[in-house]
This record gives structure tokens, sequence and C-alpha cells, in this order.
């Protein structure tokens, strides 16, 4: 049996303190018992260059997978919120 396909993904890396804050916001918006929120740490993946040469300055940064939409720290959780419905407009 295959692995879900994540829904979202969050950019971060190891010892990321603000990654941890991005997640507490999201997890106030997404409940991530029933959303697949796959973590990608940009340093440790097999294109680790090209990730970190575009997500190294920006993390954490996290991406609806099926819209490519994109929201990069900081934001608050109003603001997480309103990109979140965005990312579903057009689906309905």
């Amino acid at each position: 049996m295959s692995e879900p396909l994540p829904e979202f993904l969050l950019y971060t890396t190891e010892g990321c303190h603000l990654c941890e804050v991005a997640t507490q916001v999201i997890a106030t918006v997404i409940d991530l018992e029933q959303v697949y929120v796959e973590l990608v740490d940009i340093a440790e993946q097999e294109d680790s260059d090209g990730l970190i040469q575009n997500y190294g300055e920006r993390i954490p940064v996290i991406q609806h997978v099926p819209s490519g939409k994109e929201i990069d720290w900081p934001f608050s959780v109003e603001e997480f919120q309103q990109w979140f419905l965005l990312c579903f407009e057009g689906n309905r």
C-alpha cells in the first residue's frame, strides 16, 4: 500500500526556531491529525542546493501541493487562515 500524497509541504531545517513557531500557528488552523503536512528539511534533500537557494532565506515556507501556492514566514494566524482558504478557491 502506498503512502498518501502530502497536501502541504512545510519547508524547514534542523534547529529552525521560527519553523517551530510557524508549526504552532499552522496547527491553530489545520488539524495536523486530519491533514497531511510533510516536513521537508531543505538541507537534507537530494536537491538540497536548489532548495536552499530557493527557500534558504524564506523558511519556514508552507506550500499547498495541489495549487502550488506558498506563504512565507512571518504570518499571523489570521494571515495563514486567509491563505489556507485561498488554496481551495476554484476547487468548490
